[in-house]
């Protein structure tokens, strides 16, 4: 099991990532609210996919995690392991090792990012 503090640097990684991401593909991602909850650790952070950037990510109640309009459920391994490289965010979603809970157009439009 990963610690809060991996998945932290995790998640800055993952917002460096978008920050990376030539512009003309970040103007495609759409704007929505993200959350996710690392199972595990019991643990939840929010933030904004917002001009193909994630910003604002903070630890959050997992509880409060049911406002965002993109909703993660994972284990902190898994996200690290997608963060890393080592597992596709596709192939961890059909494998049921993420749960995604989002309107099905914005999943589409996300899957090409991740």
């Amino acid at each position: 099991m990963a610690t809060r503090e991996s998945v932290e640097a995790g998640l800055a990684a993952m917002a460096d990532w978008f920050a990376d991401v030539d512009p003309a593909t970040r103007a495609k991602i759409p704007d929505r609210s993200v959350s996710a909850w690392f199972l595990d650790l019991d643990a939840a952070w929010a933030g904004r996919l917002e001009s193909g950037a994630l910003v604002d990510v903070h630890p959050i109640d997992p509880a409060d995690r049911k406002a965002a309009a993109l909703k993660l459920e994972l284990d902190s391994d898994t996200f690290l392991d997608i963060v890393e490289g080592r597992v596709g965010f596709a192939h961890a979603w059909s494998r049921g090792k993420v749960k995604v809970d989002a309107r099905l157009r914005d999943i589409w439009e996300l899957r090409k990012f991740l």
